[in-house]
């Protein structure tokens, strides 16, 4: 019994037993850190993937709006006179994408791929000016089924339904484009969105999405984007002050040169009526001839916000200078007191396209031409003229305008929009849509 009670208290072998226990329990450990690292490593190459992936989705949206400002060959808007309700355009990186791959394709749409030398091409092709990246992307007007979808109803309306149908609407009849600017009937400074059932010189809301792919990982990112509309155009002629007209042998019209049934405006639009008129002045349409009212518009805060976008900065006088031209129209900035220049920025003579800019005092004399829209902060002086428009599209004064010429001025709802079509599309909305992949 001795023997036997000796055996069971022996403690040999404890070593053994408890160093295979440890390995087993530091097996144990290393097997989940190698799992604990396998996952993380899986994370994080997922989230790298993905986050590039979304970075390409960015990217597709990023060439888009850029191919939407100006009339470059690179351009891939709506080629249409007026926006068309079907219009869709793609930007593809691959010529291997197929219709398939947008869950959202509508046959009834143009479904245009621009090509540098075809605007409507509709041959599956890679027309992106990327190389190195992997995205696609579509592009559409807004119309009022999509504002449905993110909300929009009679009660809870998202824009300003004008085009006289406020029932629902579906994929199939999508209703009415919605577009974005002074729409307001009531309120002309007030920018909302809207639909007509007329012509308008705003343009629409357009909807740009990107699909971006990094390895097994799909992004789609959506954003709205609109267009600047630039000032309210109150009339041909705007002035937040006093508007003298000096001269006999002048014209002033407010009859939209670019569509006559679009963006009619008064004439001249002064806080302070004239004490005297000479009866030659033709002011048109008449009525209601000059309107008065005390609307007072921020010209300097139009200026900074556009200047920093300016092509040429002038610093001195211009004598007989063209800036831009009908087929490229430039942003021209001057700030007369940066050098000291006391009387202001002069412009005698020369033909010029574009946006002008004058923190300051202004004077357009000689034989001038501008087409497109003039702000200026300060004092606005005319005088010389004689052309057969000297200023097409509209001029606008913080201060006193004064007219001492043979001076004319037409409304152009063209020229201004043409002025401002190199300005930055506007970001309304933003959304990262995360839907499955598509092509899994």
């Amino acid at each position: 019994m001795s023997a036997i009670l000796s055996i069971y208290k022996s403690e040999k072998g404890i070593v053994l037993v408890t160093g295979l226990i440890f390995l087993v329990i530091l097996g144990l450990l290393g097997a989940t850190a190698v799992l604990t690292t396998t996952t993380d490593l899986q994370i994080q190459g997922n989230r790298k993937t993905g986050e590039q992936a979304f970075c390409a989705a960015e990217a597709g949206i990023e060439e888009a709006r850029t191919r939407l400002r100006g009339s470059a060959a690179a351009w891939i808007g709506d080629p249409a006179t007026n926006p068309a309700p079907q219009w869709s355009a793609y930007i593809l990186t691959s010529d291997s994408w197929l219709p398939s791959d947008d869950l959202d394709y509508d046959s009834n749409c143009s479904n245009y791929i621009p090509t540098l030398t075809v605007q409507k091409n509709q041959t599956i092709t890679a027309n992106s000016l990327q190389t190195n990246a992997s995205y696609w992307v579509k592009l559409r007007h807004k119309r009022e089924y999509d504002a449905e979808q993110t909300g929009h109803i009679t009660s809870s309306p998202h824009y300003l339904d004008g085009d006289g149908h406020t029932g629902t609407h579906s994929k199939n009849t999508p209703g009415s484009i919605v577009y974005y600017g002074y729409g307001d009937p009531d309120d002309d400074t007030r920018l909302v969105q809207f639909t007509t059932t007329g012509v308008t010189s705003y343009g629409p809301v357009e909807i740009i999405r990107g699909y971006g792919r990094s390895g097994t990982a799909f992004k789609v990112v959506e954003i709205e984007v609109v267009y600047d509309p630039g000032p309210p155009i109150m009339a041909a002629l705007y002035t937040a002050g006093e508007v003298k007209l000096q001269a006999a042998a002048m014209s002033i019209d407010g009859n939209d040169d670019c569509n006559q049934s679009v963006a009619v405006r008064p004439p001249v639009y002064a806080s302070i009526t004239p004490k005297n008129t000479p009866s030659a002045v033709v002011l048109i349409p008449k009525p209601p001839g000059m309107v008065t009212d005390s609307i007072d518009l921020d010209i300097q805060a139009f200026v900074q916000m556009y200047r920093g976008m300016a092509d040429v900065i002038l610093t001195s006088d211009q004598n007989n200078a063209n800036f831009g031209s009908e087929s490229n129209y430039v942003t021209v900035y001057s700030n007369p007191s940066d050098p000291p220049n006391l009387d202001g920025l002069s412009i005698s003579s020369g033909t010029s396209y574009g946006l002008l800019l004058v923190e300051g005092d202004l004077t357009l004399s000689g034989g001038f031409s501008w087409n497109g829209l003039i702000l200026a902060t300060g004092t606005i002086t005319l005088s010389g003229g004689g052309g057969s428009k000297n200023i097409m599209g509209a001029i606008m004064g913080q201060q006193i305008v004064n007219i001492n010429g043979n001076v004319k001025i037409k409304h152009s709802s063209c020229e201004v929009k043409n002025a401002l079509k190199n300005q930055p599309l506007q970001v309304i909305s933003w959304r990262d849509t995360s839907i499955v992949d598509p092509l899994s």
